[in-house]
């Protein structure tokens, strides 16, 4: 093989080292997965003059295809990902647009691109100490089901012992 060859592998994308080595330990799956996508997509293009790309216009299908996620981990992805300043959303205007209601009115293309600043001193020290995960919501439906079933379980325990809903109220 010639010193070509081996010097440079072809078809490949080249990753932040930050993005590798602070980011993906902190990330969920599909989290990672859209940081990916969207590095592929930016940083995975050589443009005519020899630079990268710094953006690129995504749908939201073609994130969930991407992804193999649904529509809704992928936007807890893009949420989390945007308040985390791991990626910027824009609109076709280049505002700039940090909250899913924002997304979500903007009813025009979005682009994505990964923060200009990751890998300076400043972000790799705001980085740290960043709590970026969702919490989870009281009328999650995941939260419901498991409300369901323990009220189910709860009223089985009641006719185990014979006991009504009323008997058991205290007043």
């Amino acid at each position: 093989m010639g010193d070509e060859a081996t010097s440079q592998i072809w078809g490949t994308t080249p990753v932040p080292n930050f993005l590798l080595d602070k980011a993906m330990p902190r990330l969920r799956d599909t989290e990672w997965r859209l940081l990916c996508v969207v590095v592929r997509q930016t940083c995975g293009w050589t443009l005519e003059d020899g630079t990268r790309k710094q953006v690129d216009w995504l749908s939201h299908f073609q994130l969930k295809r991407k992804t193999g996620r649904s529509s809704a981990a992928v936007s807890r992805a893009i949420d989390v990902l945007v308040r985390a300043e791991l990626i910027v959303v824009r609109d076709l205007f280049g505002q700039t647009l940090l909250t899913a209601s924002e997304r979500r009115r903007s009813h025009s293309r979005l682009s994505f691109g990964l923060n200009p600043e990751i890998g300076s001193a400043g972000y790799v020290k705001r980085f740290a100490h960043q709590r970026f995960q969702i919490s989870k919501r009281k009328n999650d439906k995941r939260n419901l089901d498991k409300r369901k079933q323990q009220h189910r379980s709860q009223s089985a325990d009641r006719l185990k012992r014979g006991l009504t809903a009323k008997q058991e109220l205290p007043f």
